[in-house]
């Protein structure tokens, strides 16, 4: 079988693996995608009355400053494997709906399918469906006097792609559960451990994951970064190493003006995440390939050559750090109910 077709293939029964699984729903439990997990492309988000959280406030600057009147405008991107009306999905507008009872949110999707719409969320290229999803806000009224958002997994990335590059959008808020910001070191986890075939064609695309076709292909390809393989990544990435403005050739000022635009970052990362490799990423650190140790936030080379602006926004008092203390995206029902008071309200 020629290679590209062999890709092809493989890509297709990559996704349909992820599919395979799914958790049921129950009162207590919103089902929300994640880009890596070990049981289920949809993770469960378990409130567990022991689970807890941590707000992490910058050592070396003051709280943030008084923000703006908040709008009353949102959007949710859904994540790997989820589509944009699913239960999870629904019950997170939900709550949004239950604080702000005049709140108008809009669920971002790729196609009005959801079946489609999940497909779309494995399958396709990055770069041309943050275009679609740009133009697709750009003609809703109720979103052009600025928004607010919230992304899950991969969405909460394309969230950031939207910010830096969607000219006719005005994005307020930036809130961002447990996501890849310096890329992940892994594909997506087969559902069944045991399941040698799903882990011989995750290794085979995995090795083929600076391919054009995988680049082009399969999403979670596109935000793949291995810091071991850093000169691959600046060579090959599609997505990712744009969105980072890593290649020093193609720096745009103007994404980098736009992210600065944000009035709030909120970076969600889960301390016993095991799924997403490293879970450091959700708060833009990555792996030192030398030590193998975790490089802090403002140590590393993203931010102090402030690529896309993290450094300045950070020291302007606009990013806000939570470590929620259990596994990938489980946590309190309180606390989403929180964090969407303390920021939309």
């Amino acid at each position: 079988m020629h290679l590209n077709a062999y890709l092809m293939a493989a890509a297709t029964a990559f996704q349909s693996a992820l599919f395979e699984a799914s958790p049921g729903n129950e009162d207590n439990t919103l089902v929300i995608s994640s880009p890596f997990d070990t049981s289920s492309i949809a993770s469960t988000i378990d409130f567990c009355a022991e689970t807890s959280f941590e707000h992490v406030i910058p050592t070396t600057y003051s709280q943030a400053e008084e923000q703006k009147p908040k709008t009353k405008a949102f959007v949710v991107w859904h994540g790997l494997g989820d589509n944009y009306e699913s239960n999870g999905i629904n019950n997170t507008i939900r709550i949004i709906k239950n604080v702000i009872p005049d709140a108008f949110v809009h669920s971002v999707y790729l196609h009005p399918d959801p079946k489609k719409d999940e497909r779309f969320s494995v399958l396709g290229f990055a770069n041309s469906q943050v275009d679609a999803v740009c133009e697709q806000l750009s003609n809703i009224t109720e979103l052009q006097n600025g928004f607010s958002a919230i992304g899950f997994s991969q969405g909460g990335l394309f969230l950031r792609a939207i910010v830096e590059r969607c000219p006719n959008v005005t994005m307020n808020t930036l809130v961002t559960f447990g996501l890849p910001h310096m890329g992940a070191l892994e594909l997506p986890l087969c559902p069944n451990s045991n399941d040698w075939i799903c882990k011989r064609r995750n290794a085979f695309l995995k090795r083929q994951v600076w391919n054009a076709l995988v680049q082009k292909t399969v999403v979670p390809a596109q935000y793949f970064r291995d810091p071991a393989q850093y000169d691959k990544y600046l060579e090959y990435s599609q997505f990712l190493a744009d969105l980072n403005n890593e290649r020093r050739e193609n720096v745009s000022a103007i994404a980098r003006d736009r992210f600065l635009s944000l009035e709030k970052l909120v970076l969600i990362k889960f301390s016993e995440d095991t799924t997403l490799v490293p879970k450091e990423s959700a708060f833009f650190e990555e792996l030192d390939p030398v030590s193998g140790t975790i490089i802090p936030f403002d140590k590393t080379r993203f931010y102090t050559n402030d690529l896309v602006g993290l450094q300045l926004l950070h020291k302007k008092n606009k990013i806000d750090f939570y470590t929620v203390s259990d596994v990938h995206m489980r946590f309190l029902k309180e606390f989403l109910r929180q964090i969407v008071e303390t920021y939309f309200a």
